[in-house]
């Protein structure tokens, strides 16, 4: 048996579902296509408190754990790491993706879907790594990429895999651990869960490789940039308590973040309602058509420049408090996505865009493409792709070779022949942090983070 097949069958022993995605989706840390962008204020709205006997089969299938979770033997293990000026870089390493066929492949050719799936990767990948012996049907190397998906098809595509870096403190810190529930203080830079180029850089990825936690269930989220409070379930009925929870709006949140401005000293409740804007990049805003939304907001202290500000939600829209400061005039301080020019001459205070909404869109859009890591490709590589796609003479990679035998530089990895360059710290965190997260029967908070600390006169 081969190392893909080996590794195949263990996987479909495992876990024997829809499995995860065959290659990274995304140059940014935007997630995946096709799936809901994370909630970063008030998480997923579903949850529960009632006796599980009594909710019915199609009921607990909707209210299952989140997918996202890995087992152990997804992880990568022992990836190298080094940190320089207080960023933590992972050396690229190898790995393989495996899925199940999804329905809208059955009868495409393979080249067709995964260039039409996968747009981050070169044109020519799909057929390169195919030619390479790379990519598995069914525990067999397969080096047609004419190849015609079938039902119950199961892919494996070994790949090289280049990390983000993230801030190598604080590091996550465990809140609390009971026999239901792990609570832990979540650190700014990174994902909850693997999406784009995080895997060992989530918070569910250094649990299980740093603080050996398996097993763990995403009960809600917290954005990459986001800090604070976050709850994972360690069986199916706390998640499915926890959802139902949610969803019959028994819980409360409070916040804290430090906007630009002197925020007013009395309280301040805005109930403007939120859609979506740019629906690629989950980037909401205040419009008329939006779902309703309520978010309460207390000054804690100012310096005349800026204000620190408790955050109350009663809703849990994406990115509820970061839309309802920007609408009332006291954007987040470095919030690259709603504290910006791009959003007009006001940065979006009142709704007053300044332009209609395809146009704010679009300048949104190409100021976030301007943002990315990746800055030049080798143009030497492109050729290589092209000249390999059109090569009839490459030959496979053996089907023996294990992850760890392979060179630490690809020369078909696009990650390998990019020049990145580091972005600003704003990218890494936010003034935005999850103090305290409670319901009826628990309660979890935090202390202040450093930057939300009065400063002494």
């Amino acid at each position: 048996m081969s190392y893909a097949s080996e590794l195949l069958d263990s996987m479909m022993r495992k876990d024997g579902g829809e499995g995860t995605v065959l290659m990274e989706e995304s140059n940014d840390d935007s997630g995946k296509r096709g799936k809901k962008r994370s909630r970063e204020e008030g998480g997923e709205d579903n949850a529960a408190n009632t006796d599980v006997k009594n909710i019915a089969p199609q009921a607990k299938k909707r209210l299952v754990a989140d997918p996202t979770a890995l087992s152990a033997e997804e992880m990568p293990k022992n990836v190298l790491f080094e940190v320089r000026d207080g960023i933590r870089h992972l050396k690229p390493y190898w790995t393989t993706y495996n899925s199940n066929a999804k329905g809208r492949w059955i009868g495409h050719k393979m080249v067709d879907v995964f260039q039409k799936e996968f747009l981050s990767q070169n044109v020519n990948y799909a057929e390169v790594a195919c030619k390479l012996g790379r990519i598995f049907i069914n525990g067999k190397q397969m080096t047609d990429p004419n190849y015609v998906f079938r039902n119950n098809d199961r892919i494996l595509h070994i790949a090289h895999r280049h990390e983000h870096p993230v801030l190598d403190k604080p590091s996550i810190s465990i809140v609390a651990d009971t026999d239901d529930l792990l609570v832990v203080n979540k650190p700014p830079s990174m994902p909850v869960h693997p999406c784009g180029q995080y895997k060992v850089h989530t918070v569910l990825g250094l649990l299980q490789t740093v603080h050996n936690r398996t097993g763990l269930r995403v009960l809600h989220r917290l954005d990459r940039t986001t800090s604070g409070i976050l709850l994972f379930a360690k069986n199916y009925e706390t998640d499915l308590r926890f959802k139902q929870t949610l969803k019959a709006g028994d819980w409360k949140k409070e916040y804290v973040a430090m906007v630009e401005g002197v925020f007013p000293e009395e309280d301040i409740i805005c109930e403007e309602p939120i859609g979506t804007l740019v629906v690629t990049m989950g980037i909401q805003c205040v419009r008329e058509d939006g779902k309703s939304a309520v978010s309460k907001f207390q000054r804690i202290w100012t310096d005349g420049k800026a204000s620190v500000v408790r955050c109350n939600i009663e809703t849990g829209r994406t990115h509820q408090i970061r839309v309802h400061l920007q609408y009332l005039g006291f954007p987040i301080i470095g919030d690259q996505l709603y504290n910006s020019d791009v959003w007009g001459p006001s940065k979006g205070k009142s709704a007053d865009y300044g332009k209609p909404y395809d146009v704010l869109c679009k300048d949104i859009s190409d100021a976030h493409r301007m943002s990315l890591w990746h800055e030049t490709v080798d143009p030497d590589y492109e050729k290589r792709m092209t000249d390999m796609a059109n090569d009839e003479t490459v030959l496979p990679e053996s089907e023996s070779l294990s992850l760890d035998e392979r060179p630490a530089y690809d020369p078909v990895c696009l990650g390998c022949n990019v020049v990145k360059r580091l972005p600003t710290m704003d990218h890494f965190r936010l003034y935005l942090h999850c103090l305290r997260y409670e319901t009826a029967d628990w309660s979890f908070s935090t202390e202040l983070p450093e930057w939300a600390e009065q400063p002494v006169a």
